[in-house]
């Protein structure tokens, strides 16, 4: 185990670096070290659809024209039913606040499945709005996840949820339009950018990323994962003059894609693969040198879903290895899958040994998982972030 699998392991985790067309030759061990699980039949409970599946933008994978996904047809084929794929969720909050109504009210709120990061998957969990998943329907999915990600206070048997990726949160940039790289989260504060920056929106990954840069320079003493409300509030009150001022031009989701793609938007706080999988030629993403933050985004069933053998028929589905290293290569995030890496070597070994699918230990020991608070103090963090955001 390297220390990023330890990493994992010890803490938990939450949501979505590599510069474009480059291949960093990072050792690529902490999936390579575990080996593919069986891939045993699930039960023959009725399985019907469609599948209405809620996921993020650029977290499939799709054929060279674009026109399709090869996992989303081998699903229709193996089961005969149809897919309703929906790239519906731009920002966890955002989505929530679609779902808590109709969940709220004990409605369907007419998804099956759906992909949120930790920290939100544990707050819909809590609330009692997610199926139990049932295990004799998922039993590659329990054969073949990867051992760091079980045991999670949330949910620590892995009955309500399972990894859908993970990976980092960092510093994305137009290196054409910054006429330079960026390296710090420090960067993305520099006058000449004025108007061309977007932050994420929510409080895990902006006040964690920030928070990673006061540390460096001695403001608060804490990591991201022991962050207390007076380090949240520090962290609020220095990014406050640069929204005030319209240096900061708005919080986004996904959407910085098109911004990046638009010219609107010239540094971002980005999640790791995007701009891999889907920026221009011109588009970078680093590991700030402050540090980067890690997450795990997880499929869950909604209370009252339609069809919830067939997402857990899509859970297990995804949990085959030669399926996850499929969806790996693509979208170019951190699977979940035991055996993925090697899976990935026989056809690929420079991909294998790419560092946004299987960071180095040296990347790795500048990772740093979010906060994991309890409703509490995530009502709080949450009102702070929406005072920046004007919400």
């Amino acid at each position: 185990m390297n220390d990023l699998d330890s990493l994992i392991r010890s803490t938990p985790l939450t949501r979505r670096v590599f510069i474009q067309g480059t291949t960093l030759a990072g050792v690529a061990g902490f999936l390579a070290a575990c080996g593919a699980g069986s891939s045993p039949k699930p039960s023959t409970d009725e399985i019907s659809g469609p599948l209405n599946f809620a996921n993020w933008p650029a977290y499939i994978d799709l054929t060279e024209d674009e026109s399709s996904s090869p996992t989303l047809t081998d699903f229709k084929a193996k089961y005969g039913i149809e897919v309703n794929y929906k790239e519906d969720i731009e920002a966890n909050e955002d989505f929530y606040a679609t779902l808590a109504p109709l969940l709220g009210a004990g409605l369907d709120s007419g998804w099956d499945l759906i992909v949120l990061t930790d920290y939100m998957a544990a707050r819909v969990i809590r609330a009692g709005w997610i199926e139990e998943i049932n295990a004799a329907n998922t039993p590659t999915a329990h054969a073949n996840v990867r051992d760091e990600l079980k045991g999670l206070s949330w949910d620590p048997d892995m009955k309500m949820h399972f990894p859908w990726q993970s990976g980092a949160t960092g510093v994305g940039y137009n290196v054409k339009s910054t006429g330079r790289d960026l390296t710090k989260v420090e960067d993305l504060f520099d006058p000449a950018f004025k108007g061309k920056v977007t932050m994420l929106t929510g409080y895990p990954d902006t006040f964690s990323l920030v928070g990673l840069m006061l540390k460096a320079k001695g403001d608060i003493t804490h990591l991201p994962a022991d962050m207390t409300y007076e380090d949240a509030q520090k962290v609020h009150d220095y990014i406050k003059p640069y929204v005030d001022s319209g240096h900061i031009r708005k919080f986004t989701g996904n959407e910085y894609l098109q911004d990046f793609g638009s010219g609107d938007t010239w540094a971002a706080m980005v999640w790791s693969g995007d701009l891999a999988s889907s920026g221009g030629e011109d588009d970078r993403f680093d590991f700030p040198e402050e540090g980067a933050v890690i997450w795990t985004d997880n499929m869950l069933i909604p209370k009252g879903a339609k069809h919830k053998g067939a997402a857990e028929a899509m859970i297990d589905f995804v949990y085959d290895v030669k399926n996850a290293a499929r969806l790996a290569a693509w979208i170019y995030y951190i699977s979940p899958v035991k055996g993925v890496a090697d899976e990935i070597a026989k056809t690929d070994p420079d991909l294998a040994a790419n560092e946004l699918l299987f960071p180095s230990a040296a990347t790795a020991k500048n990772m740093f998982p979010q906060p994991a608070l309890e409703d509490a103090d995530d009502i709080k963090w949450a009102d702070l972030a929406s005072n920046l955001e004007g919400a």
